[in-house]
């Protein structure tokens, strides 16, 4: 056994120790690998969607971010693949055919499309992509260097395909343990040699190698797109005779799911380092934005254009509240900061707040407190109703028990038809808890 196979027997061990898992956990398991398998397999392939953008697609069907039609529905078509590779490898009565090869690059494709393409001299052109259908024209590409790289030729192509079936059909009739990294590697490395397709191929072999892994029971891996430059590496390697750098890759990758699976089987957490950051990124993505205003919150602003709205609703407030003092024995006004003021003003508490500054005291509160009602002789009650002035950072908010009534950004001031709109609701809610204090409702 290869030193790279010994962390792999030992976590397969516990893991099939371990089956089956709980229906929970199979649950918490999939959804992960199935989330990851999904952003890093299309981000190697130029996939701009965030880990977020993937989740808010693929878990709550929404799409948010600047990207074309096409890169959603690349997604969710490789996410129907990955749910349909998982039947074909759970299914014991045959092996994966040629005809399911083309069918999964079929479903991961979708539709034909048109990409761009270079003629044999260099010229830029494009071509059509059909799902599913093997190449007709050469897709070789030129490497880093500047080299051409071919692959299989078009015509060699079904019979090579034909070749690596049902080689992998004997490899996995006589599976040995001790095969499984030569055969992971091989199998990727052989299928992106022949690259049949015009487009989809790298999706396609890592769908294969997860395929062989979850018919041998073993978690599917994730090929990490913040490994890209190894996996490349890896697979030039191979090209050049050198498989064990590939295999090497493939291993820990491997480890990583097995222990995954291991910890989902325990029940433990499976948030890892950096799964916290994806999700304050879907948090943050799936709200949209709007844009901050010039004008933010400022003793300034309070001060200055609003402050004559302000104060003609405080004004009109501390007059029509009297309107019920015949009611009530005792009629008295409290505040933050100022606390109680038998006989005070509405405009002390302001004063004072802007004296202060805004930022020190960004709210304000007046409670109108009526005690002992006059009008039953034979039920004695008080009520109350507080009124808030909320100067938050990018609105101000007047708010009655709580709930906001008048809302603006600091932009606009408060109208005098506004103010008085305000008070009308004020004057209502006081009335409102005396009818129902007196059994009037």
């Amino acid at each position: 056994m290869s030193t790279n196979l010994k962390p792999i027997a030992i976590a397969h061990t516990e893991w099939q120790s371990l089956q089956p898992l709980s229906p929970e956990n199979d649950r918490r398991l999939w959804q992960k690998l199935r989330l990851e398998w999904n952003y890093h397999s299309n981000h190697i392939e130029g996939n701009t969607l965030t880990y977020g953008e993937t989740e808010l697609l693929l878990i709550h069907g929404q799409t948010h971010g600047n990207h074309s039609i096409r890169e959603y529905e690349e997604m969710q078509a490789h996410d129907v693949g990955i749910a349909h590779l998982r039947e074909l490898a759970a299914d014991q009565t045959r092996l994966i055919a040629e005809t399911d090869i083309r069918g999964l690059n079929k479903i991961i494709l979708k539709a034909p499309f048109w990409k761009p393409a270079q003629t044999p001299d260099g010229q830029a052109t494009r071509k059509q992509i059909i799902p599913g259908e093997y190449k007709t024209t050469p897709n070789n590409v030129i490497t880093a260097t500047g080299e051409l790289f071919e692959f299989a030729p078009p015509s060699d192509v079904p019979a090579r395909m034909q070749m690596l079936v049902k080689w992998l059909g004997e490899s996995l009739h006589d599976f040995r343990e001790a095969d499984l990294l030569w055969l992971l590697g091989k199998l990727h490395h052989d299928f992106v040699l022949i690259h049949p397709f015009d487009d989809g191929n790298g999706r396609v072999a890592r769908m294969l190698v997860n395929y062989v892994l979850m018919r041998l029971g073993y978690p599917p891996i994730i090929v990490p797109t913040e490994r890209k430059k190894d996996y490349l590496t890896a697979l030039r390697l191979a090209d050049a005779g050198n498989p064990a750098e590939l295999e090497d890759f493939l291993s820990t990758c491997v480890v990583r799911s097995l222990e995954l699976g291991i910890k989902a089987a325990h029940g433990e957490n499976l948030d890892e380092p950096g799964d916290v950051e994806k999700e304050v990124a879907l948090f943050v993505k799936s709200r949209a934005l709007r844009d901050k205003p010039d004008i933010t919150r400022s003793t300034e602003i309070v001060a200055g254009p609003l402050q004559a709205g302000f104060r003609y609703l405080l004004t009109r407030m501390e007059d029509k509240i009297r309107m019920f003092q015949p009611l009530f024995a005792k009629v008295s006004l409290y505040t933050e900061p100022l606390g109680t003021q038998e006989d005070g003003s509405t405009q002390a508490v302001f004063d004072y707040c802007l004296e202060k500054g805004a930022d020190e005291y960004p709210w304000m509160m007046w409670q109108f407190k009526f005690d002992g009602y006059l009008a039953d002789e034979t039920h004695s009650f008080g009520v109350n109703v507080w009124v808030a002035l909320n100067l938050d950072e990018l609105e101000y908010a007047w708010k009655i028990d709580g709930i906001p009534k008048l809302r603006k950004p600091y932009s606009e001031v408060v109208s005098n038809t506004d103010a008085d709109a305000f008070v009308e609701q004020v004057l209502k809610c006081v009335m409102d808890a005396i009818r129902k204090e007196s059994g009037e409702e």
